[in-house]
């Protein structure tokens, strides 16, 4: 990576350790520099304190944004803010992926075309088909932030490789709106993150598929939307505290998709980062964590977002954290289930045979029969079965886009072609387990759709004799523009892999830990519907033992 570096000896490392363990430990919250203000100031006020933001009994922010907005502040900064004792009320106009240019003619149609998610006391309430007028005229915010989406938060007015794109008009025009209905608000801007190394998706080859470009132009155009805009009161500049926490023995590990934050150091850092801006003073120190994080976690993604505030467009080196002695960065665990694949132990350990009914890979079995179409037994540790159930295909006629098949010559991983709506994947321990109330239990498996593979998914886990959908998964409803579904998802996949992790909190007893990965339409990652079961829909449970960023399926029992 060629993005510039701090803390290049050890006295330097040994003396930030020194000053952040006295800030945590002692609880002593410092200002944060707002370097990009700083710069904006009247020549010599460099030598002066910086001004900590007057604040109303109750800071209301409200953010107009999509996906990485949501990513930004729904999640953890009310703990922020409540640890603190500062009353807050978050608000997020949310639409999927959305761009400037789709806010700004939202605003000029007045569309009622928002998902307006509000934070009050820790609640969160969410209201569909609402207009920015309306959202913006609900309270008397303190902060509203916009931003740029579809990828091009790097783009101010730029080409590169071949991708030209400008935020103007269209960032003038939002914020021209904003002003008009929300004059005493202070404007925000946010700047995203860049993608994780290794991820396909098109939108990172806007930067030419490499992070460090990617960081290196959202620091460009941020500096750009700065100085064209000088209304603009502060920078979210999460790409700087995501940067950060990379440097740490997280390392590149802070997504769950490659482009979205994953929903723990990823979440919990960028929210950090907007608690101490806002505040105006540091948030190393500050006592909420989610549960999932342990004190050392939090104190690292608590200092990445630190140092974002203090020294913005750089990425501040904290490789000198070091996990405390015995600690692995894993909680501590029993394994209920653990698979491997390879075309060698898929063949010796009967997966094949139970997958397919043959004995040899590279034979599909053809089914349109309602039921359970094969299963794979946990064959590395633990007890389980991993299996895919469908629903009655009998009515399509038995041509080739009318079967379904079941596969594992790929790598010795289970695949299967046509899903329709209401197939579902479904892991499950078979070991005689009764789980009490309160029990965590976690999953994680690799998944890959194919370039032709269904698109929409809901995961589901049973709890008591009910499946739940999962709780940190955002579920969606949308109905689809060809088919006319209307479906209620948790996953829009894409062309590429993904991992799939979660932990979740049992509130019933529960026998054996089941989960569900439910097909809700035959839609496809290419956004094209057949209608039918499509031979070239394949769905395949992946999982490469040489390559840690593709985990093989493991059910876990936290301890």
């Amino acid at each position: 990576m060629n993005i510039n570096l701090k803390l290049s000896n050890y006295m330097e490392k040994m003396s930030r350790i020194c000053r952040l363990m006295s800030i945590a430990f002692a609880l002593i919250f410092v200002n944060c520099t707002n370097a990009e203000e700083a710069a904006a100031a009247p020549s010599g006020s460099g030598d002066s304190e910086p001004e900590v933001p007057v604040l109303p009994e109750t800071v209301k922010i409200l953010a107009i944004g999509n996906s990485f907005s949501a990513d930004a502040v729904e999640q953890e900064l009310y703990g922020l803010f409540e640890a603190v004792g500062q009353k807050v009320v978050i608000g997020n106009m949310y639409i999927g992926g959305c761009p400037l240019e789709t806010h700004a003619a939202n605003a000029a149609s007045d569309a009622a075309a928002y998902s307006y998610r509000k934070i009050v006391d820790g609640v969160m309430t969410k209201t569909s088909s609402v207009k920015l007028s309306t959202a913006l005229a609900d309270e008397d915010w303190t902060f509203v932030s916009v931003q740029e989406g579809k990828g091009f938060h790097g783009f101010y007015d730029t080409t590169h490789e071949g991708t030209t794109h400008s935020m103007e008009p269209d960032l003038t025009n939002l914020l021209n709106y904003v002003r008009s209905k929300c004059p005493d608000a202070r404007l925000v801007y946010h700047a995203p993150w860049a993608a994780k190394e290794g991820y396909t998706g098109v939108k990172f080859s806007y930067y030419g598929y490499d992070q460090a470009k990617m960081y290196e132009m959202i620091c460009g155009a941020t500096k750009e939307v700065v100085a064209a805009h000088p209304e603009i009161g502060l920078v979210m500049n999460s790409m700087d505290a995501i940067q950060n926490v990379r440097t740490s023995y997280f390392g590149d590990n802070v997504t769950r998709d490659g482009w979205h934050l994953n929903y723990t150091i990823g979440r919990y850092t960028a929210g950090c980062l907007w608690f101490e801006k806002i505040m105006g003073r540091s948030v190393v120190g500050n006592a909420y964590r989610p549960s999932a994080i342990s004190e050392t976690d939090a104190l690292v993604c608590q200092t990445a977002a630190h140092e974002a505030c203090e020294h913005p467009y750089v990425v501040t080196d904290l490789s000198y954290f070091e996990k405390p002695a015995g600690e692995d960065g894993d909680e501590p665990h029993t394994v209920l289930a653990k698979w491997y694949f390879s075309r060698e132990r898929t063949v010796a350990d009967g997966g094949c045979e139970t997958w397919t009914g043959q004995d040899e890979l590279g034979v599909y079995r053809y089914d349109n029969e309602p039921g359970e179409r094969g299963y794979f037994e946990a064959n590395e540790e633990g007890a389980g079965r991993l299996s895919y159930v469908q629903v009655d295909k009998t009515e399509w006629p038995e041509d080739a886009a009318g079967l379904s098949t079941l596969d594992v010559s790929n790598g010795g991983q289970p695949v299967m072609s046509g899903p329709m709506a209401g197939d579902y994947w479904q892991f499950a321990t078979t070991g005689g387990h009764e789980f009490a109330e309160g029990t965590r239990l976690r999953i994680v498996y690799t998944y890959n759709p194919g370039n032709y593979g269904a698109k929409y998914w809901r995961i589901e886990y049973k709890d008591g004799d009910v499946f739940k959908p999962v709780p940190s998964f955002e579920l969606k409803t949308e109905t689809l523009p060809l088919s006319g579904e209307t479906v209620t998802y948790n996953q829009a996949f894409d062309a590429s892999q993904r991992v799939i992790e979660f932990t979740v909190v049992l509130d019933n007893p529960t026998s054996e830990f089941v989960v569900r990965q439910i097909c809700c339409s035959a839609y496809q990652v290419n956004d094209k519907w057949l209608g039918h079961p499509n031979i070239k829909c394949v769905s395949r449970i992946a999982g490469d033992p040489n390559n840690e960023n593709k985990p093989l399926p493991q059910m876990d029992l936290l301890l």
